[in-house]
Formats: structure tokens, C-alpha cells, sequence
């Protein structure tokens, strides 16, 4: 497992900073023309995977870096899907009508323009590879038969997948106590306030059932920017997120993160 390290943002804030190197691997065959992708969608008999980004969007270009160089992801992408990268401020109808909350964001759609899956924020190799590989059609090896990929797609858009672990997987006690992003093991799991949890180590679960109150995130993981900013419920990303006064708490995207940094009391605030 990668770690990923938290350092001094102010004398009272933690967020993450990353170090990673690009895996070698073939390029995503990316396509720019959602028109002409909507075509070969329906042609192939294929969903798209639309990743919605922008030049200014640091976590967006950390994806490129990361999740879209990993082997498997893009073995998974090229296969499976029909993919597509769209310009948020070139295609404000589009980011409009699919409901994008934040940058990047990750959508998958039905050849019949029906979204299945859309993933908000930052989404590591290995989160993604479990996504990818409960909606894939189609075999690495061999595309199976028309009927039945056919009868996947209808089954797909019928039911959304949601991820098996909270927070992205992440480990809470690794993020509090080490300052470490790291993602859990599903050896070490378990469950507070309804949700599933994974962790590092079987000591780190320990530690987590012995006091599970210090080290849930703040607001149950809510993003609290846009609960004040723009009453909304939104689902914080630990990748955005970091620590403030032994406490750990989660935003929506890195934007999110800056504005709490400016002024944490009005945040915190009732």
C-alpha cells in the first residue's frame, strides 16, 4: 500500500500533500467529442466513462498522474469503456446537467445516455479499479456476446454500485495517529454509526474499537463548507481533507478545503 503524508499547512491544519511516480503503462485512449463518443458508445455497445476536469483543477491533474497511469485502470478503461475527457469550463450545459458538485468528476454513462455511476473528487488507482471492475462489459480477453453484454448494460443502469468501505477506504487511525494516507485492508474491518471501515493493521483497528469517537471525522465526514456555504449535504473526500485540532475532517474538493483554512470559527460554527 501507498502512504500518503500530511504536512503543516497553518499551526492548527494538516492536508495532504502527495509523492508518487507515474506507472508505465499504454495512455488511456482518451476522445475529446462527446457527440462522436455517443456514437461509438451506441455502436459498440459500450458505456462511457466521461472525466470531467479543468486546467486549473490541481486534484484533476493528480488523477492523470496517478489513477489514470495505473496499469490496471487503464486496462479496465480501454477494454470496457468508451472514454472521455470533457472541459468543464468549455461544456458549462453539460457540468450542468450531469450535476457535477465539484472537480474531478467521474461519470459513467449507458450507451442509452443513462448515468450509472458518478464519482465525486479524487478517486485513487485502487478505488477505481473496484468500481471499474463491478461495471465492466466485457472480458480483457475476448468480448463476450452481443446479448449479453447487452442484458449487463440494462442490469448496470438499473442498480448504482456503492463502494463497500467509507471514506474511500481510507484508514482513519492511520490519518489521525501517523498523519499517513493509506488505504485499509478488508482483513481489518469494522463498523460504527452504520458504516463499514477498514484499516491498516489489526492494531489500528484496536485502537479504532477502543475509542471510535477520536477518530471520526468531524460532521460524520460531511463536507462543512458546503453545508454552510450552500446548504448542502455533501460527502467529504479524505484526499481533500486533513486535521485541525487533533480532529479529522473531510471537504468535498480542495476549494472546499482552502475556504475552511481562511476562516475555520465561521465553519465551525453553529
Amino acid at each position: 500500500m501507498r502512504a500518503r503524508y500530511l504536512f503543516v499547512l497553518s499551526l492548527s491544519f494538516l492536508f495532504i500533500q502527495t509523492f508518487s511516480s507515474a506507472v508505465k503503462a499504454d495512455d488511456i485512449r482518451w476522445q475529446t467529442e462527446l457527440k462522436q463518443a455517443a456514437l461509438q458508445a451506441r455502436t459498440q455497445e459500450k458505456a462511457m466513462l466521461i472525466q470531467i476536469g479543468a486546467s486549473w483543477c490541481g486534484y484533476c491533474h493528480k488523477m492523470d498522474k496517478e489513477t489514470f497511469q495505473d496499469q490496471k485502470v487503464i486496462k479496465h478503461v480501454n477494454s470496457c469503456f468508451i472514454p472521455v475527457r470533457v472541459d468543464a469550463d468549455k461544456n458549462p450545459e453539460f457540468v450542468e446537467a450531469i450535476g457535477v458538485a465539484g472537480l474531478p468528476t467521474t461519470v459513467i454513462i449507458t450507451p442509452e445516455l443513462k448515468i450509472v455511476k458518478k464519482l465525486s473528487g479524487y478517486v485513487a488507482a485502487r478505488e477505481m479499479q473496484g468500481h471499474l471492475k463491478k461495471i465492466c462489459l466485457v472480458n480483457h480477453e475476448q468480448a463476450g456476446p452481443t446479448a449479453t453484454r447487452t442484458a449487463a448494460i440494462k442490469k448496470m443502469s438499473q442498480k448504482e454500485e456503492t463502494p463497500e468501505f467509507a471514506f474511500k477506504s481510507v484508514c482513519l487511525v492511520s490519518m489521525l495517529d501517523e498523519q499517513q494516507l493509506v488505504e485499509g485492508s478488508p482483513k481489518f474491518t469494522s463498523e460504527f454509526k452504520g458504516r463499514k471501515l477498514c484499516f491498516t493493521s489489526q492494531e489500528h483497528k484496536q485502537k479504532f474499537d477502543a475509542n471510535p469517537l477520536n477518530y471520526w471525522p468531524a460532521f460524520d465526514g460531511q463536507c462543512r463548507v458546503s453545508q454552510r456555504d450552500q446548504n448542502r449535504t455533501v460527502e467529504g473526500n479524505p484526499y481533500a481533507g486533513g486535521v485541525y485540532r487533533g480532529h479529522l475532517v473531510f471537504f468535498s474538493s480542495e476549494a472546499e478545503r482552502e475556504r475552511f483554512t481562511s476562516n475555520p470559527s465561521f465553519y465551525l460554527g453553529q
